[in-house]
């Protein structure tokens, strides 16, 4: 069998550039969480607060709009995850190298421990003019691991080429 040097050529630029993509900003995590919207439940025996109507949230350089976010936490009152619904929910955050990344889906799903962000329904994630798009997407925000489609789904990219230097 004969292997596409140019499709190699592809994959490696793929792994390159991608795991930086889900990477947010590393110190949005230690500032404070604004969030606003049309109504506030909390149960505190289920340990949740659900935000509903035009929900707006920011944490540092991430902001979400969504129809309805549910703050899930522990007995010590973590996070332990976040479930976020819209038509669609959406994000933008910065990350490390100052690149904008967007995401949308109809339903994310964030959970605290794992670092795990779950996008599912119509899928969305984009860093400057790249995008990848599939039913799910799953990213590992530690570890930049990404998965995404399955079985019954196929996953769209669109990749630019990298900004060649004129002055070779």
């Amino acid at each position: 069998m004969q292997v596409n040097s140019g499709l190699i050529v592809i994959i490696v630029a793929l792994l390159a550039h991608w795991p930086g993509m889900a990477s947010a900003l590393s110190t949005d995590k230690a500032q404070p969480i604004h969030i606003e919207a049309d109504k506030l439940d909390i149960d505190d025996s289920r340990n949740i607060s659900i935000y509903q109507g035009n929900v707006e949230m920011q944490q540092g350089s991430l902001n979400i709009k969504s129809d309805k976010i549910v703050f899930h936490f522990n007995d010590n009152d973590e996070i332990k995850h976040l479930e976020i619904t819209g038509t669609p929910a959406r994000f933008k955050q910065l990350n490390d190298d100052g690149e904008t990344i967007n995401g949308r889906a109809s339903f994310m799903k964030y959970i605290e421990r794992e670092s795990m962000l779950e996008l599912h329904d119509d899928a969305h994630l984009e860093i400057a003019a790249d995008t990848i798009e599939s039913d799910k997407i799953i990213v590992n925000t530690e570890t930049n691991a990404l998965q995404a489609g399955d079985d019954n789904d196929r996953v769209r990219m669109l990749i630019q080429p990298a900004e060649t230097s004129s002055a070779q």
